[in-house]
This record gives C-alpha cells, sequence and structure tokens, in this order.
C-alpha cells in the first residue's frame, strides 16, 4: 500500500502469470474481498517433511514429462502456422547475436490510461467495430509505431482467450488465437479488423488441442533454442479481460476510485528481451465505468527509458 502526499493511497498486487492467469486472479480477488472460502484446501506450512515433498514432486515431474514433450511439439507445429498465415515473414529481424552487457535487469517502460466507458464504446461504435477490436487496432497501432510487423506491413496479434469454467481450479486456463491485422486503417475503420477476430475464432476451434498442449509448454519458453524461441513467442499481445467484478476493487472494503491490471515483466533481462526482439503488451478492460488500457512496451533497442506519447492513445 503506498499512500499519495494528497490523500488517499494505491495497494498493488504482483502475481506470477505461473500461479494464476487473469480470470483466475480476478476470480480469487473477488472471492477474497467477499469472505468465500477457496475452493482448494491447502496443506498447512510445515507438514510435509524434506524427502516427502521431494518424492512427491519427483513423482509428479514424471508425471508431467510427456505433456511436456506434446507441448513442444504443438509449439512449434502452431508456430510455424502463424508465421506462413502472416505473409511467411516474423514480426521483427534482431539480429540473433547478443551485444556485450545485456545480463543486466530491465525495467520495462509501462503507461496506463483511463477512458470513460460511454466514451469508448461510442468510439467503437463509430468505428464500425467492437470495443475488442479497438483494442486490437489500438494495439496493432502502436505496434506499426514500433516496427513489430511482417514484410507486408500486416501485425501478427496474440490475443489469450478464456477457457475458465465455475470451479475451475487450474493456474491457466487459457489458450491463445493469432490474427493477422493490418494497422493501416485500424484508426478510422474497425470493420476489417473485427472481422479478422471473429473468422480467427472461427478457426481456434480447429487449434484448440495444440494450443492446450503449448500451455504445459509454456514455463520452459526460456530453455528453448535462440531461433525456436522467436518461432514460438509472438510478443504482440492485446488482451481484454472484459468487466471487472466490483467485488475486485473493494480492497480495503470500500470501493476504489480506479482499478487497472497491467502485465509486468518483472526480473527480465535485456538478454531475454534481446532474444525475443522486444515487447508490446496491451491489456484493457472495464471497472468503475472506466476503461483502463495498459501497455508495456519494449522496443528492440531495448531503452531503459521510453516515452509514450499523448497522441498514441488519441482519438482521432
Amino acid at each position: 500500500m503506498l499512500p499519495f502526499t494528497d490523500g488517499g493511497a494505491a495497494v498493488s498486487l504482483a502475481v506470477s502469470h505461473c500461479l494464476a492467469d487473469g480470470a483466475g486472479l480476478l476470480e480469487a480477488m473477488a472471492d477474497a474481498a467477499d469472505g468465500r472460502d477457496a475452493p482448494i484446501s491447502w496443506p498447512a506450512a510445515g507438514s510435509h517433511r524434506r524427502w516427502q515433498a521431494l518424492r512427491e514432486d519427483a513423482r509428479q515431474a514424471g508425471r508431467d514429462i510427456p505433456a511436456l514433450g506434446r507441448g513442444a511439439v504443438a509449439a512449434v507445429r502452431l508456430a510455424w502456422r502463424a508465421r506462413r498465415e502472416g505473409a511467411g515473414a516474423a514480426p521483427y529481424t534482431t539480429p540473433l547475436r547478443l551485444p556485450a552487457g545485456v545480463d543486466e535487469s530491465l525495467t520495462p517502460p509501462m503507461a496506463t490510461v483511463f477512458v470513460g466507458a460511454d466514451e469508448w464504446e461510442a468510439r467503437a461504435d463509430a468505428l464500425g467495430g467492437t470495443s475488442n477490436a479497438l483494442l486490437v487496432g489500438l494495439a496493432a497501432h502502436l505496434a506499426q509505431r514500433m516496427g513489430r510487423i511482417t514484410a507486408d506491413g500486416s501485425v501478427l496479434m496474440n490475443m489469450p482467450v478464456n477457457e475458465r469454467t465455475a470451479g475451475d481450479t487450474r493456474a491457466n486456463a487459457v489458450s491463445h488465437l493469432t490474427v493477422t491485422v493490418d494497422p493501416t486503417p485500424a484508426t478510422t475503420d474497425r470493420r476489417a479488423i473485427r472481422a479478422a477476430v471473429k473468422q480467427a475464432l472461427i478457426s481456434h476451434r480447429e487449434l484448440r488441442d495444440d494450443e492446450r498442449a503449448v500451455m504445459s509448454f509454456v514455463p520452459l519458453l526460456r530453455l528453448l533454442p535462440k531461433r525456436l524461441a522467436r518461432l514460438v513467442d509472438n510478443t504482440v499481445v492485446s488482451s481484454n479481460i472484459g468487466v471487472i467484478d466490483p467485488a475486485v476493487t473493494r480492497a480495503d472494503g470500500t470501493k476504489a476510485d480506479f482499478w487497472a491490471s497491467r502485465v509486468s515483466y518483472r526480473g527480465v533481462t535485456k538478454a531475454l528481451m534481446h532474444r525475443l526482439g522486444g515487447v508490446l503488451c496491451v491489456l484493457s478492460g472495464t471497472a468503475q465505468g472506466q476503461v483502463f488500457v495498459s501497455a508495456t512496451i519494449i522496443s528492440r533497442a531495448m531503452p531503459t527509458r521510453m516515452k509514450l506519447c499523448d497522441k498514441t492513445f488519441r482519438t482521432p
């Protein structure tokens, strides 16, 4: 909790994506705020002896190895398919050779803006799209400004799809689809983006088994060879977590004036970002009658600081 000099305070919570995806985290926060019991009964701390815990972990690792193998194969298959559908070119062309001094940690530049929900929806309607298409278009516009485009000028957009059901206690119950977006008309007409997202969702049903297999492989992504990692990890992300449960905004029992979420990439190194060719992640949701848009941006040059121009987010 951080108090402000002019009154009030901000509450910040950081959670690893290995523990929960966005929907799972929001569900857990709502349960905590409303005093609902957790659906899982965890053993008391220290109830397992060291060797007992090691044996259980080893057995679990043995059971998980086949799934990791299937995930690796599926990841390569999906990556090559996305590359082929994206005009046969990677979205970035960073050299694989790492420059000197890139093992130091990196604090990614981040920015969050708030827009009235009514204003956001009105703009989406005016452009012939949906709220989700408006977010995709904004992410595509940012990607174009950063040069994160394919040979024909398109943007390969990674969009998470929530697959969490009632009583689902998986850490990550999410799959991903890749949409090829033309960023040129993104600020004036979103109908093409809306159609592309719709078609991608239809195709997503056919690829879902591969994507489920990939999710088991994601924690080992940094162990992949550099060339393979660049194929598997699509780092232009547009994620809409939708309308936030009001309970989530009551960290101290009262409703917050503002609520937002963002992807922070805490603890990453310049070497990892160089391997991935940088990162662009745009996250959005609706809370307290406002739409928040959070952007995490690391360019290919890996700057330690980066200014985001106001006009990037301004409606044309």
